[in-house]
Parts: structure tokens; C-alpha cells; sequence
């Protein structure tokens, strides 16, 4: 029997195997400024906030760069992919979107993924998951949240 033949994964996840009420907690990741520079970079941001430690440091109340919002938010939607995995057909829409808390350089991250509420599609393959996000530093604060619909697979 070769290696792949005795390998077995488990199934993706689906719709049907999400409930209401579940909290989904993903991975945690660690924002480097490699994340910062190329980030700013493949955006074109130019804020002295984000690329201009000196600025930064002296003339912002953060005491140095800090992560753009978008940042985050394409970090946390990684952490989304690793929760509910290839079934998801697409993404539907977010709102409420809201940074809270600043994310710097050396900040650890995760997601925290509420099922809010689940929707049968009219197309039986298929339903809907409308879902809270919060993404929460090391320290335990909400550094960004938002709400978001994604159309599943079943």
C-alpha cells in the first residue's frame, strides 16, 4: 500500500455542519513588518503612520507604525478560509466593519468566528452562513469585527 492510498482526510466542512451559536476559533498569526512593508507597498498606501517609524513615533499617540485596517481585515479573512475550509462558494458581502483597537508590529492575532444564523438556498447544494468576526490580540482586545455572509456548499 503506497503513502497516499493509507492518508484519509476528513471532509471539508459544509453548510450543514455549522450550527447557531458556534464559535469557530482559528489560527493565531504574528504581524511582522514584512506584513507592513508589502502590504503598503502592493496597496500604494503612503499614510507616514504606516511607513515612517520616525513620524510614527513622535507625532502619532501610537508611539510608532501601525497596521492599516485592510491589513487586518486580509489577515483575518485567511483565518475565515482555514474555519470554514473549500466548500465555500463565495463570499456575499461584509458589514460593520470597525477597527477598535490599533494592531502593531509583533501583535499576535486570531479570529473568532460566531454563527449567527444559517439560510437554505433555493438551490438545495447550497445554503447561506451569516457571520460575526472578531479579530482579538494577544492582550485579549477586539482589534477589528465585522459581520459577513458566505455562500456554502453542503
Amino acid at each position: 500500500m503506497s503513502d497516499a492510498a493509507a492518508r484519509i482526510l476528513p471532509p471539508a466542512p459544509g453548510f450543514d455542519d455549522f450550527q447557531v451559536g458556534e464559535v469557530h476559533v482559528s489560527y493565531g498569526r504574528t504581524v511582522t513588518e514584512t506584513h507592513l512593508v508589502n502590504f503598503t507597498a502592493l496597496a500604494g498606501l503612503q499614510l507616514p503612520l504606516f511607513i515612517d517609524r520616525d513620524h510614527a513615533s513622535k507625532q502619532t499617540a501610537f508611539g510608532g507604525p501601525i497596521a492599516p485596517g485592510f491589513l487586518t481585515a486580509s489577515l483575518s479573512a485567511g483565518m475565515l478560509e482555514s474555519i470554514l475550509g473549500p466548500r465555500t462558494l463565495a463570499g456575499l458581502g461584509m458589514d460593520g466593519l470597525r477597527f477598535r483597537a490599533p494592531v502593531r508590529i509583533g501583535d499576535t492575532l486570531h479570529a473568532e468566528v460566531t454563527v449567527q444564523a444559517k439560510k437554505p438556498s433555493k438551490d438545495p447544494g447550497r445554503g447561506v452562513l451569516e457571520l460575526k468576526i472578531q479579530v482579538i490580540n494577544q492582550h485579549a482586545q477586539v482589534a477589528m469585527e465585522y459581520q459577513a455572509a458566505v455562500l456554502m456548499g453542503r
